[in-house]
């Protein structure tokens, strides 16, 4: 039998490099958001026709459970996670688009509370719901499928992508982890953009990688460093936990959005009421079969290079 479809697999292959990119993409697949200009072939880009482009996706069973929680919650949820993507290029949302296949059973009502749930959310962070699409399940058992495309611009110092860290640099994260599933904290976060715009501000070039984590903090550092020589040693001791959980959940659970960046110099502990915490650091990898991600815990250091979750799996 042939093996079922492993997300982060197809995701590694599709953004393996190896096809020829359009010299309008300045970011390709495999940061949080894509970076285009929008100037025609042969023109000359001023900076100012640059855009971020990014989808997420919101699927019942996978990413929210209907049976426990609401529409309203649902779309909120939808828009914010892709809002999220922009925090971490440290970008500034334009506009949303949203689609959506809602289940057969529904009617108008629910279907217009998801919609205005999604468009209020889009309008708190200032990214309009400019367009969109919807379909009606043809199948009983089809469950509500959402996708949320964001424009951002970016910031006039730059974008932050996933992939710049250097040897030395030390790795911090915003706010706590840990335990999101399982309590309130994935479906009433707030995408980390204020935060992300300060960071940017006050650090400038010394900001030189940044990802939100929404995979696990195993597996997103890992993202970080998938296409460099380098390593990340986190200190177990140091991780920012949310209450009533420990290492193991702020580690592997995910769906935290909080920003995970990569810093030299100084860096301020907090950011308005947003705490920073140096939880690691970055350097260069004894052999190139090293893991990419090891935690140092009472003495010993473990591999949670692929800490986390596949969607799959809720």
């Amino acid at each position: 039998m042939q093996d079922s479809v492993t997300e982060f697999e197809i995701i590694k292959r599709i953004c393996s490099g190896k096809t020829t990119r359009d010299h309008r993409v300045l970011i390709g697949p495999g940061d949080d958001l894509a970076l285009i200009q929008a100037s025609a072939p042969g023109e000359s880009s001023s900076g100012s026709d640059r855009m971020l482009l990014g989808v997420d996706q919101l699927v019942d069973g996978i990413h929210v459970d209907l049976s426990r929680v609401s529409l309203e919650e649902a779309g909120r949820k939808a828009v914010c996670r892709s809002l999220s993507d922009v925090a971490a290029m440290a970008g500034r949302p334009v506009a949303t688009l949203v689609s959506a296949v809602v289940p057969a059973e529904w009617n108008d009502g629910q279907a217009m509370a998801l919609f205005d749930a999604m468009k209020s959310a889009a309008d708190e962070h200032h990214a309009p719901l400019v367009g969109g699409d919807l379909a009606v399940h043809h199948e009983p058992d089809g469950r509500l499928t959402c996708s949320v495309t964001v424009v951002g611009a970016p910031s006039d110092i730059g974008v932050v992508s996933r992939f710049d860290a250097e040897a030395g640099d030390g790795l911090y994260v915003t706010g706590e982890l840990g335990g999101s599933w399982r309590g309130r904290h994935h479906l009433d976060f707030t995408p980390r953009l204020a935060e992300s715009a300060m960071l940017l501000a006050i650090l400038g070039n010394r900001l030189h990688a940044m990802i939100d984590i929404s995979d696990g903090l195993g597996r997103d550092a890992a993202h970080m460093v998938e296409r460099s020589d380098l390593q990340v040693i986190i200190d177990a001791e140091s991780l920012p936990c949310r209450e009533g959980f420990g290492v193991q959940q702020a580690v592997g659970d995910g769906e935290d959005y909080e920003l995970l960046f990569a810093a030299s110099g100084d860096v301020p502990e907090g950011l308005g009421n947003c705490a920073v915490t140096r939880i690691g650091a970055f350097k260069i990898k004894d052999d190139a079969s090293d893991p990419d991600v090891l935690l140092r815990q009472n003495g010993d250091l473990s591999d949670i290079s692929r800490a986390g979750w596949e969607h799959q799996s809720r």
